[in-house]
């Protein structure tokens, strides 16, 4: 309830005004808003707006399921790491519809080949005897280096890119 004082101008020169309660005005008995479609809004718009839902709802179920079944492979193992690390390797393979991907492991101050999906074996045997340091001259050493996702759209004309010998001898 709400109260407000208000004053009356006094008929007599000398009474003090006069104070007034009145309560809060109550909203007559509206019914909720309608709703007022856009305009230009068409059956179509909606059709597309109903896609987009959809393919969004499809894409966060694939992300929970392959969640679900890296979780279910960490559980069922003793803690090997190897094949957890398939697994998340697969997983994020087929979540970001890659052909190839590869996980490396920080020891010692360098990045080393882990795991892989769908690699070539001799590109996988050239990871696995060349360990990476932070720097600007591969992909993981600047993902270690700056700590966010990099991408180099075209590893073979990047100046700072620096070829494996090996990769020159196939």
């Amino acid at each position: 309830m709400r109260v407000e004082a208000m004053k009356r101008p006094s008929t007599a020169g000398s009474k003090p005004a006069k104070v007034r309660r009145r309560s809060a005005l109550k909203p007559k008995g509206r019914s909720a808003p309608k709703a007022v479609p856009r305009a230009g809004s068409t059956s179509a718009g909606h059709e597309t707006e109903v896609a987009r839902l959809t393919r969004e709802r499809d894409e966060l179920l694939e992300q929970q399921t392959a969640t679900s079944e890296v979780l279910g492979v960490i559980s069922r193992s003793k803690f090997e790491l190897q094949p957890i690390l398939r697994s998340v390797v697969d997983t994020a393979a087929r979540l970001c519809r890659a052909e190839v991907a590869s996980v490396f492991r920080l020891e010692s101050g360098l990045y080393r080949f882990a795991v892989g999906y769908s690699l070539d074996p001799a590109y996988q045997e050239i990871e696995q005897q060349t360990p990476i340091s932070p720097g600007q001259g591969t992909l993981v050493g600047r993902a270690a280096l700056t700590r966010k996702v990099v991408q180099i759209d075209d590893a073979w004309n990047d100046p700072l890119y620096v070829k494996k010998a090996a990769q020159f001898a196939q």
